[in-house]
C-alpha cells in the first residue's frame, strides 16, 4: 500500500525517472530510514549520503556508523562527511542550525555535480510542511511561505510529502525497521519542536481531516503565488523603463498601481531590500525628490521623473601619483586606463570633440600629477570662466546621475585641478597660441 502511494507520488509529480540514480540524505532517523527502505522496495537506483556533525558527541559518531552499515545491507554507495559545525557556527556568525544547513547542502550539491545523481532526495511529509507553514506564519512571510515545502524545488526532491509522521511510523513498526533517535526532537528549546509537540496537536483535535485539508489548502496557496507572480511580472514590465544608467520607474506609473507597496516589496526584494526599506521607498513618493534609499547592493533615488533604481557603484579607492611622463598605457581603475602623450603643438591644432580627451599645454603642467575621485569643496576654474567653481556644482549643472557623479575623477597638477576627467579641462592648463608642447590625456574604457 505505502509503495504504491510512494511511486504514484513521484510519478505525479515527475520527481525522476525509474532509471535514475537518486543521492537520499540519510540521518540514521526515522523518516530517512523509511526513506531508503522504500526506495530499495521499488528497485529505485540510489546511493546514501550522510553527514556528522560531530554535535552529540559518540552518538553523532554512532549515527554515522548505523547508516554507513544501511548502505552496505542494501549494496549501494556511501558517502559520509564530518564537520566541526560549532566551530564553523562561531567563525561565520551563524546559528548551529543555519551553520549545519548550509554545510550539508554546499556537500550534497558537490556530490550531485561529482558523481552525476539525477537529484538529492530528502525524507520531508505533511507533518513539516504544516509545522514549516506555521513557523513562517509566526515570524511573518508571503505567499511562498506559507506553501511549505515543495516537491520538487531544483535538484532536491521530496518524496515523503505523501505521508504523515503517523503513517510513517505504522509502516516502521509493520516492516521492523530499526532507526536512531535524535534526542534533540523532544527538546523543546527549539521553535519547530514546540509547535511539533503543543501546537499540531491542538489543530488535530480541531480538524479530525487536517492532514486532508491541509495538502489543499497548500495547493490553493501555490496556485495563488503563481498568479501573483504573473501579474507582477507582467506590470512589471508594463512600469520599469530600462536606461543606460539603471531603471526608471515612472511616478505617473506607479500611482495607478492597486497595492503598489506590496508591488515594490517583491520588486525590491532581490536587490537586497527589506521590507522597512521598501516601505520607506513607497513613502518617497509623498515627499520632495532627492530622497535616497540603499541596499547593500542597490539604490533607489527619487528624481522627478520618478524612483530611479540603480547598482550601487564599486567604490575602489583611485590614487595615481605620475613622476614623469608614461610611455605606456595606465591602469586607472578595473574599467578605465590612461593614456598620456606628450607632442609638440602642430601649426594647425583643433581639439578633439571625444570629452574623454584633453589636450593641456604641457609646460603649465608640473609634477607630481596625480588623479584620484572628486571629493567635496574641489574647485577648479573652468575654461572660459575668470573665477573657480565648486566641482560638485560643475557636475550638477551637467544634470548627470548620481552614479556618474560618483565615479568622476579629477587630474592634479600642483594641487590645482587641470582637468575633471571627462567633464571640463581648467582654463590656465588650455592651449593658447603660446603653446609649444600638448599633453593629451585619453581617459579609455577597456
Amino acid at each position: 500500500m505505502v509503495e504504491s502511494e510512494f511511486l504514484g507520488f513521484i510519478n505525479d509529480n515527475h520527481l525522476f525517472e525509474s532509471t535514475d540514480q537518486v543521492l537520499l540524505a540519510v540521518s540514521g532517523g526515522l523518516d530517512s530510514v523509511v526513506m531508503a527502505e522504500l526506495f530499495h522496495r521499488v528497485n529505485q537506483p540510489f546511493a546514501i549520503a550522510h553527514v556528522n556533525f560531530t554535535l552529540r558527541a559518540s552518538d553523532s559518531d554512532e549515527d554515522a556508523v548505523f547508516v554507513e552499515n544501511m548502505a552496505k545491507r542494501y549494496g549501494v554507495p556511501f558517502h559520509l562527511v564530518c564537520y566541526d559545525t560549532t566551530t564553523v557556527a562561531k567563525e561565520r556568525g551563524l546559528s548551529i542550525q543555519m551553520a549545519a544547513r548550509e554545510l550539508r547542502y554546499t556537500w550534497f550539491d558537490q556530490l550531485l555535480q561529482d558523481y552525476s545523481y539525477a537529484c538529492l532526495a530528502t525524507a520531508h511529509h505533511k507533518n513539516d510542511v504544516l509545522e514549516t507553514l506555521l513557523l513562517n506564519l509566526t515570524r511573518g512571510t508571503g505567499l511562498a511561505g506559507l506553501h511549505g515545502i515543495l516537491a520538487r524545488q531544483n535538484q532536491i526532491v521530496r518524496p515523503l510529502l505523501f505521508a504523515t509522521r503517523e503513517q510513517l511510523v505504522a509502516f516502521v513498526n509493520e516492516a521492523g525497521l530499526l532507526y536512531r533517535e535524535d534526542s534533540s526532537n523532544a527538546d523543546d528549546k527549539y521553535a519547530r519542536n514546540r509547535i511539533r509537540h503543543y501546537v499540531v496537536p491542538i489543530l488535530n483535535d480541531l480538524n479530525p481531516g487536517l492532514w486532508q485539508t491541509v495538502p489543499r489548502t497548500v495547493e490553493r496557496l501555490r496556485a495563488a503565488e503563481v498568479l501573483m507572480r504573473t501579474e507582477l511580472d507582467r506590470s512589471w514590465q508594463t512600469v520599469a523603463e530600462v536606461q543606460d544608467e539603471g531603471i526608471l520607474l515612472p511616478t505617473e506609473k506607479l500611482l495607478t498601481l492597486p497595492e503598489l507597496t506590496f508591488r515594490l516589496m517583491e520588486w525590491l526584494k532581490p536587490m537586497g531590500f527589506t521590507t522597512d526599506q521598501t516601505r520607506q521607498v513607497a513613502d518617497m513618493l509623498n515627499k520632495p525628490t532627492g530622497h535616497v534609499i540603499q541596499s547593500t547592493t542597490h539604490r533607489v533615488v527619487h528624481e522627478r521623473a520618478g524612483l530611479f533604481i540603480e547598482v550601487l557603484p564599486e567604490q575602489v579607492d583611485i590614487n595615481l601619483v605620475l613622476s614623469d611622463w608614461p610611455t605606456e598605457v595606465l591602469d586607472v581603475s578595473k574599467e578605465r586606463t590612461l593614456t598620456i602623450k606628450k607632442t609638440a603643438k602642430p601649426a594647425e591644432f583643433n581639439p578633439a570633440p571625444d570629452p574623454a580627451i584633453a589636450s593641456l599645454d604641457a609646460d603649465q603642467l608640473t609634477f607630481p600629477l596625480r588623479i584620484r575621485r572628486w571629493k567635496q569643496g574641489d574647485k577648479v576654474q573652468p575654461l572660459g570662466l575668470k573665477g573657480h567653481k565648486l566641482v560638485s556644482d560643475l557636475l550638477n549643472d551637467l544634470k548627470l546621475s548620481r552614479s556618474e557623479r560618483e565615479q568622476t575623477v579629477v587630474l592634479l597638477s600642483g594641487g590645482e585641478i587641470a582637468w575633471v576627467v571627462g567633464r571640463r579641462i581648467g582654463h590656465r592648463f588650455r592651449v593658447t597660441a603660446q603653446t609649444r608642447q600638448i599633453a593629451q590625456f585619453s581617459y579609455n574604457k577597456k
